[in-house]
């Protein structure tokens, strides 16, 4: 499905599944044009990554500052523990002119999933710690939900009380 890496003028930003981000990988092996790219922490990228992937952690705050110094011409493969950091740095990474980039939906969860290789040595997947991406998220929209049900209440409440005031 997919040919070695070709150097065009149009930019590459694509979602791939990670049979297809495996093949890619192993099609580009010996060109030592392709780099592969754990967005994850340090944490995870040490219990868990993929063989030959650079940690370079999204959460940094010198995330930004690594990606300039790339070679834009290059071509990435990114990924992170479920797909959601990685697809922030795709899009960043698209936007800095990066030429190809391949972001691996579903991350090292749906990796392990799909029976594919990770690098020797490291620990395995913890499918019950989450990462952080995916938290802020998840907490975010809770704080969203209880603001929006005391919002609610309190305008049924100033409701009922200008309502019963009308009336007597």
């Amino acid at each position: 499905m997919y040919s070695s890496v070709k150097k065009t003028n149009v930019q590459i930003s694509k979602d791939i599944f990670p049979a297809e981000a495996w093949e890619l990988i192993l099609k580009n092996r010996e060109d030592n044009d392709l780099s592969i790219i754990d967005v994850s922490t340090p944490q995870e990228y040490k219990d868990l990554h993929l063989e030959g992937a650079i940690n370079v952690n999204l959460l940094s705050r010198f995330f930004k500052t690594r990606l300039d110094v790339m070679d834009k011409s290059r071509t990435y493969v990114v990924y992170c523990k479920v797909g959601g950091r990685s697809k922030i740095a795709q899009k960043l990474m698209h936007q800095l002119g990066f030429q190809a980039i391949y972001n691996i939906t579903g991350g090292t969860l749906l990796w392990e999933e799909e029976g594919l290789p990770f690098a020797s040595g490291t620990k395995g997947l913890n499918k019950f710690s989450f990462c952080p991406f995916f938290i802020s998220i998840v907490t975010f929209k809770k704080i969203k939900k209880i603001l929006h049900n005391v919002s609610s209440r309190i305008t049924q409440n100033t409701g009922i009380v200008a309502s019963s005031g009308q009336e007597s």
